[in-house]
């Protein structure tokens, strides 16, 4: 696929001199001939590079560069400002400021232009390659771990790391795995549990779980945000949907899953020392999860009242099973079914 250059400036011989320099080497050029056109084009659908003049009415290309930058949903995009005066220190250190890559001064030599062009490509294909990779990190990295990285990057001292969440809390568990595995080769325990628990994953980063744990035939994964209650849920009821389907012919009893949710504040923390440290999410929230999902039957989703409150009913099933009171619990807690 081509690469797409974005050309913008105000007098159209510019760009068509630019787009005979460019098209030759391959590279997919579009124009736009001031800045408001430019913005919408880069809105709507962004460029791998952007050639930007400086000098243009209305809106400068300064103030264009600015804009694309304080756009967070935007990846990134390298700019190159083209101009035609003379440079001062001043207005290099404004362009960089603005988030401006490069400064390109014409009248310029076509060998040294496409060199640039290049070197900003690269910055870019490692940005990506970046992002990608962190994407895919935040699907199997604990939520926890991310957070203490986060914090660790925007703070120097160690006492800040430590932070309260509110979030969802979803276990999955296989019923009755020890006696299940009791009389298999562990290798063929292992290849079933692989098969199990890479369905659950699929589905767990569909809805945008995040995996803090893989213990055996456990799975614990934290929601959060706005939805989360909305997607664990129907994370939960999808993960059952496919396990029933993938043990209907009854030769496994590895896809007989429970699943508890609960909802409340976590705290994120870090416990050990400097010979071995993990970030880890506790607190009562958890607990009562895990402990829903030990009660749970197989292939049955059980739920608190406090998730309840963080879902939209109308999009599901479900029933009130009473007040149930959990091991170790001291206060018995309504709990909710959502059959499939």
């Amino acid at each position: 696929m081509a690469v797409r250059i974005l050309v913008v400036d105000d007098f159209s011989l510019n760009i068509e001199l630019l787009k005979d320099i460019l098209t030759p080497k391959g590279y997919e050029v579009t124009s736009a001939e001031n800045g408001q056109e430019a913005l919408d084009k880069v809105f709507n659908d962004p460029p791998d590079l952007i050639l930007l003049d400086v000098m243009m009415p209305g809106m400068d290309g300064y103030e264009v560069c600015r804009r694309i930058r304080q756009n967070p949903s935007l990846p990134y995009i390298p700019i190159i400002y083209i101009t035609a005066s003379e440079l001062e220190q001043k207005h290099v250190i404004e362009g960089l400021d603005t988030g401006g890559d490069d400064y390109i001064r014409k009248p310029f030599e076509i060998g040294e232009f496409l060199g640039r062009i290049a070197a900003c490509l690269r910055v870019k294909t490692l940005y990506s390659e970046l992002a990608k990779t962190k994407a895919e990190l935040s699907r199997y990295v604990s939520l926890t771990t991310l957070k203490m990285v986060e914090n660790k990057i925007k703070h120097t001292q160690a006492e800040v790391l430590d932070q309260d969440a509110y979030v969802t809390v979803l276990f999955s568990d296989i019923r009755g795995f020890t006696q299940i595995s009791e009389g298999m080769a562990p290798s063929d325990v292992f290849a079933e549990l692989n098969v199990n628990i890479g369905k659950q994953l699929k589905i767990i980063e569909k809805y945008q779980g995040i995996i803090e744990k893989l213990n055996g035939d456990e799975v614990m994964v934290i929601f959060y945000g706005p939805d989360m209650g909305d997607n664990a849920l129907g994370c939960a009821l999808e993960i059952i949907q496919e396990l029933s389907e993938s043990g209907s012919g009854g030769e496994s009893e590895m896809f007989n899953v429970g699943i508890g949710i609960n909802t409340g504040h976590i705290y994120l923390g870090s416990l050990g020392n400097e010979f071995f440290r993990d970030y880890t999410v506790i607190g009562n929230t958890v607990n009562i999860a895990a402990r829903l999902c030990g009660l749970a039957d197989k292939l049955q989703v059980l739920f608190t009242e406090t998730t309840l409150t963080t879902i939209h009913p109308e999009r599901y099933h479900f029933e009130p099973i009473g007040e149930k009171l959990l091991k170790g619990m001291t206060q018995p807690i309504k709990v909710f079914k959502a059959p499939l």
